[in-house]
């Protein structure tokens, strides 16, 4: 059923069955297909008489968002500072290492 891979969340509420499609398109290919959807609930032994549809757009994940940003100067200071008070040797050093990353983060 192509409908599948245009829902994002299906649900029961009392007695109507709730789908989250992404575009007006696909609730309206939902509400034509009322009576194959609650078959199909029917047959998962649920008790459902109607079917509701709610536009929610998936959104594409924002690729500028995946890549990181380099650390700024000033987060090198507070990432420098901060080692300065801890007191584990191994996690200061990893402090330090990660201030170093963000005084040069060309060289990642």
């Amino acid at each position: 059923m192509p409908l599948r891979k245009h829902v994002s969340h299906a649900g029961l509420r009392n007695d109507r069955v709730l789908l989250l499609v992404e575009s007006p398109v696909w609730a309206s290919r939902a509400r034509m297909d009322q009576a194959g959807i609650l078959a199909a609930v029917h047959g998962l032994g649920l008790a459902a008489t109607s079917v509701t549809t709610k536009v929610m757009p998936i959104q594409a994940p924002n690729e500028d968002s995946a890549t990181p940003r380099p650390a700024s100067p000033q987060t090198a200071q507070h990432i420098r500072a901060a080692a300065m008070a801890v007191s584990d040797p191994d996690l200061r050093a990893l402090f330090l290492e990660l201030a170093a990353l963000a005084d040069n983060p060309t060289d990642t």
